[in-house]
């Protein structure tokens, strides 16, 4: 009789464990997406997220896509064969089929923006490649990504469509965003 309690209780404990395991794995989910941009370089009317972009696009999150924009924050470096990087990016909504490398002012609305960080980036400088590492410092409280705490880290990976940095060259990268911990 002892050994079927205590078979019983060890068969409760593992129930309570496995019922409870997916409510964790929500909360701790970490945010992955395919990231297409355009180079722009826009001049941003006041008030902007950043004075200019130097890429934007969109971003497809769970199926939705959203918009992308990035605003440096220092001047692009280049030390011997590697370029370096800083910049503020957005993430932020779209209604229909809107698209910021159409229209780079929609990436100019602040009130869009429902996530957004800091990241630090570089790559070969003859390998249109690049990465970058950073971290979210904000998000709308009532946008879709609430939940993700500012601190989160942030980084992509990704590859220039093209041989020349100018005006309309393409870039794709996957994005990922890990929870805070």
């Amino acid at each position: 009789m002892r050994n079927r309690m205590l078979v019983l209780l060890a068969l409760v404990a593992v129930l309570a464990v496995l019922v409870a395991a997916p409510v964790n794995a929500d909360v701790e989910k970490p945010i992955n997406g395919k990231i297409e941009l355009t180079f722009v370089l826009f001049d941003c009317p006041e008030p902007a997220p950043g004075p200019f972009i130097t890429w934007t696009g969109t971003v497809v999150i769970d199926g939705t896509t959203y918009g992308w924009a990035d605003f440096p924050t220092d001047e692009f470096v280049i030390e011997g064969n590697f370029g370096f990087f800083e910049e503020y990016w957005t993430i932020f909504t779209l209604e229909g089929d809107e698209d910021p490398r159409d229209n780079p002012l929609l990436a100019c609305d602040a009130d869009r923006v429902v996530l957004e960080g800091v990241n630090d980036g570089w790559g070969p400088a003859t390998a249109n490649t690049g990465k970058a590492d950073g971290t979210v410092t904000g998000a709308d409280p009532d946008g879709p990504f609430a939940e993700v705490a500012p601190g989160s880290r942030m980084f992509w990976r990704g590859k220039i469509l093209g041989n020349e940095l100018f005006p309309g060259v393409q870039f794709k990268a996957t994005l990922h965003i890990s929870p805070l911990k």
